[in-house]
């Protein structure tokens, strides 16, 4: 059997045993962020009039896909999510504005940690994601309304999962922490933290 063969056959038995210890979900959370560090924005004309932080409310909804099982423990997957949140409290101390919104598209890879013991009762996970996120700061809003800027966005999550049917979890608790950094010329980082929590629905396994 010549090497060719040799890596033909590892790779498809590769193929089987990532495909058999997949699982592929779904989710959906009401999320709450803080975005922070807003006093010294370079859109802050007057710093003095503006709050540091902003607070919106909203959802995240998103999908994920664990393709690698290491050992009897950890399963490693990506992840792919969407987070819509608003307020109608603006950065402003003594207007609201047009409020407070952040919108983000990350993308993640996550890993699960299926101990044997708790298999059936918790399961933890810790994510690490990139993406866009856009928003306004509390701070930029005019005739037209809401006006959003495009940023970096980086986040780490950690979380946890209780089984409660064999398709279906509540996600008890996931914690977010990270920032916004923006493209363009108004360099800046704007650190940002979250909290979700809401139902899973997945493959059994």
């Amino acid at each position: 059997m010549n090497l060719r063969k040799v890596l033909l056959l590892l790779a498809a038995a590769l193929f089987v045993t990532a495909s058999a210890q997949a699982q592929f979900g779904v989710y959906g959370t009401f999320t709450a962020n803080k975005l922070s560090n807003i006093k010294s924005s370079p859109l802050a004309t007057n710093p003095g009039a503006v709050n540091n932080d902003v607070s919106p409310l909203g959802g995240t909804g998103g999908v994920y896909y664990d393709f690698l099982k290491l050992g009897h423990v950890v399963k490693l997957g990506a992840d792919l999510r969407g987070t819509i949140t608003t307020t109608k409290r603006g950065a402003y101390t003594n207007v609201n504005g047009g409020g407070t919104r952040i919108n983000s598209g990350l993308l993640g890879i996550r890993a699960v940690f299926n101990a044997p013991v708790l298999h059936h009762v918790l399961r933890p996970y810790i994510q690490g994601s990139a993406g866009i996120g856009s928003t306004n700061y509390g701070l930029l809003y005019g005739g037209n309304g809401v006006e959003l800027h495009s940023n970096f966005e980086y986040m780490g999550f950690a979380g946890v999962d209780i089984p409660l049917l064999p398709y279906m979890d509540f996600r008890l608790v996931e914690v977010g922490i990270g920032g916004l950094n923006p493209f363009g010329n108004n360099s800046h980082n704007y650190p940002m933290q979250s909290v979700s929590s809401g139902i899973v629905f997945h493959l059994p396994f």
